[in-house]
């Protein structure tokens, strides 16, 4: 009997090397894009086509090319409903009886922008605040989503909700019922000591409820009497 020498290495079958080739044939088949694409059979054995279960349109999918051109349609598949649970959310408010709906979830980027000018406006934030990175650190952890904006796109978003704010405050205006009064208050800027003007609209809707709106503010400039007050008011 001939010793092996310590070089040759020993073949072994312990089961692994065809296990290991079926894990390979399976992973090359079972890409999450099969999930939404039916394979179509084809003439010639080495074809292969997909058909998308949404909108049946049907791709050539060869194993050669990988599924990566199936992934990008799927990405912008008009007719998909994406059922994912994260496009889900807990309701704030129970159901009837008693226990917490889920219901659908839909990213709003206008909404998100419009959200972002009133933070800005209301915590008389810099226009700069958008660009820093600990902000747009917490928008991508809050929404992955959100597209990061310039400081000054921010100060068009405010310009522009500004405007269609004053529109809706016009049209109040137009259907108050009753007499409208007027109230100016003085304010002081913190930061460099600029007087401001305020006024304010006051009357009562068709609910009998009190309403107010802001219908101006702008810079003060001195003399701060009574007679430039009125001045502003009449403007």
């Amino acid at each position: 009997m001939t010793m092996a020498s310590s070089n040759t290495p020993i073949p072994v079958d312990d089961g692994f090397s065809e296990y290991e080739s079926a894990v390979k044939r399976q992973k090359s088949t079972t890409s999450k894009v099969w999930d939404e694409m039916t394979k179509l059979e084809c003439e010639n054995k080495n074809e292969l086509k997909a058909q998308c279960n949404h909108c049946k349109t049907i791709f050539f999918a060869k194993s050669s090319s990988g599924t990566s051109h199936l992934r990008r349609h799927l990405n912008s598949c008009l007719k998909k409903v994406n059922k994912d649970i994260t496009q889900y959310t807990i309701a704030t408010q129970p159901s009837p009886e008693g226990v917490p709906s889920i219901k659908n979830y839909k990213f709003d980027a206008d909404e998100c922008r419009k959200a972002i000018s009133t933070f800005l406006v209301c915590g008389k934030h810099s226009f700069r605040t958008v660009e820093e990175p600990g902000f747009r650190y917490m928008m991508r952890i809050a929404s992955p989503n959100f597209k990061n904006i310039s400081r000054y796109t921010a100060a068009k978003d405010v310009l522009m909700y500004y405007a269609k704010e004053r529109d809706r405050v016009k049209e109040e205006l137009a259907k108050a019922p009753g007499l409208i009064c007027l109230t100016s208050d003085d304010w002081n800027s913190e930061h460099t000591n600029d007087e401001y003007i305020c006024v304010t609209a006051h009357w009562v809707d068709k609910d009998w409820k009190l309403q107010k709106r802001i219908i101006r503010f702008r810079a003060l400039f001195p003399p701060y009497d009574g007679l430039n007050i009125a001045d502003e008011l009449v403007l």
